[in-house]
């Protein structure tokens, strides 16, 4: 059911234009094409205070290494994985899976090269669970996920991948309604309004590139959009942590 509603979501927002489920070959409009490549639910979020944190983790060619900790989504940067817990799969380029809390998970690398991960973790302050030796675990950004904001009952943990084709139109000016951590693939800008709230824009913009490997926090209240460059696609690894039932995006007024 959650994630029946999570497409419910996000097919209202492409009916709203903001994050349409139709590619850029089929209607020119350069918009934002949205992958949720996994999904998962937590159902506590307020037992402890809580940071959402990005790692990358490298496992070489033949060995395995287990994992059990903090509810994780893992995406395959390069490499192969066979993946053995809550289900079985083979994981290719580009695949992502979500870990469950204290669910027991082998990690193998394929024979002929090693793998790259991401590891996407919502995790306690300063404590962290990571893939066990003989992995090498690097920790990239972590962010703090303020209390106030979270509420008692389930949330959903999602990892989408999100491609803006060279020269398109970037979502809307938004917030999350919690947080989101984004790693960059494929590099363009981000415009944020340091200023501005979901009632309405205010004050000067500021646009940086975001160049590919970079990290991107986006906490509640941080007002933003993204563009690509004109001759190369951005692409967005978003990992998002939202209310059950609530929208992940808040479009300002």
């Amino acid at each position: 059911m959650a994630i029946f509603r999570t497409f419910l979501r996000l097919a209202a927002a492409a009916a709203l234009g903001m994050f349409p489920y139709i590619s850029n070959a089929q209607t020119g409009s350069g918009r934002p094409i949205r992958t949720v490549l996994a999904l998962g639910r937590v159902a506590s979020v307020v037992d402890k205070p809580l940071d959402l944190r990005l790692s990358r983790v490298s496992i070489s060619a033949g060995t395995t290494a287990d994992y059990i900790g903090d509810p994780s989504a893992i995406y395959i940067l390069s490499g192969t994985v066979a993946l053995v817990g809550s289900e079985r799969r083979s994981l290719q380029e580009g695949d992502a899976v979500f870990v469950p809390f204290n669910s027991t998970t082998k990690l193998q690398a394929g024979p002929n090269a090693s793998a790259e991960i991401l590891q996407y973790q919502l995790t306690a302050p300063g404590v962290s669970s990571t893939i066990a030796a003989p992995a090498v675990t690097t920790e990239l950004k972590r962010m703090e996920i303020p209390g106030h904001i979270l509420q008692a009952g389930p949330y959903e943990f999602s990892l989408t991948r999100v491609t803006l084709s060279p020269g398109g139109t970037g979502p809307t000016p938004h917030t999350r309604s919690t947080a989101a951590l984004y790693y960059v693939i494929g590099g363009g800008t981000i415009t944020f309004w340091p200023a501005a709230t979901i009632n309405g824009l205010s004050g000067e913009s500021r646009t940086e590139a975001r160049p590919a490997g970079s990290t991107q926090a986006e906490p509640f209240g941080f007002i933003h959009t993204w563009a690509p460059t004109s001759d190369s696609p951005l692409i967005l690894l978003q990992a998002n942590i939202s209310q059950e039932g609530a929208p992940e995006i808040m479009p300002v007024k």
